[in-house]
């Protein structure tokens, strides 16, 4: 993407924001499997229970009913540990200030101010230790690596990542308050909506249509 951004901003995200952000992407792209699953514990769990009421004292049939419980449960015990782990892992850079601009096929999002990390030497940060970007591994769950390093630093020390529509799998869902980007099996990153204005917000979406856009609003 050589060509001059159509839009270019700086902005923040609360940790209100994030964390909406972070369980609406939980429901679109993390639920779905969760539910096929908790569906196939409960059919093999109730399968089971015929064979319990002839046989009361099967301990089997016991085992795997119990088993399905558990599984169905730490399928979902799962995704909310996930999100208040996250969540905790970010209360510190709550000040951060990021730089995000658009282009005509692609996007590209920088740190550009550090929050109470200000003024000291910094790594290259991932989802556990900030609100942008999260990597997870391609034989892993939508959650169980999110939080793997992906960035580098540039000269500056800025954190950056530059996504090619044309080139990278990529899915946007448009929320009322904010754009979710998410570089699939990569990255997770929110663009509040606020930060544009009515016109520069037409240009944004038409931009973020050469991805898999999904329009979800409510």
């Amino acid at each position: 993407m050589k060509e001059k951004p159509l839009v270019s901003k700086e902005y923040s995200i609360s940790m209100e924001m994030f964390g909406n952000a972070f369980l609406d992407f939980q429901k679109k792209f993390t639920y779905p499997k969760n539910i096929l699953m908790t569906c196939a514990f409960s059919l093999i769990g109730i399968s089971y229970i015929p064979p319990l009421i002839r046989d009361p004292g099967s301990s089997v049939c016991i085992l795997i009913i119990v088993v399905c419980i558990f599984l169905t449960a730490g399928i979902w015990l799962n995704s909310a540990m996930i999100r208040k782990n996250l969540m905790n892992s970010i209360e510190g850079i709550q000040g951060d200030r990021y730089s995000v601009q658009i282009h005509e096929d692609g996007i590209s999002i920088s740190t550009t101010e550090f929050g109470e990390a200000a003024g000291e030497d910094k790594e290259p940060v991932s989802e556990e230790k900030t609100p942008e970007n999260s990597e997870e591994k391609a034989e892993s769950t939508e959650e169980e690596d999110f939080f793997a390093e992906t960035e580098t630093l540039t000269p500056a020390g800025v954190v950056k990542t530059v996504i090619d529509f044309t080139e990278d799998n990529v899915k946007i869902l448009e929320k009322k308050d904010y754009f979710i980007i998410y570089l699939v099996k990569r990255m997770f990153y929110v663009v509040p909506k606020n930060i544009f204005s009515e016109d520069e917000l037409k240009v944004v979406t038409e931009s973020f249509k050469k991805a898999k856009f999904t329009e979800e609003r409510k």
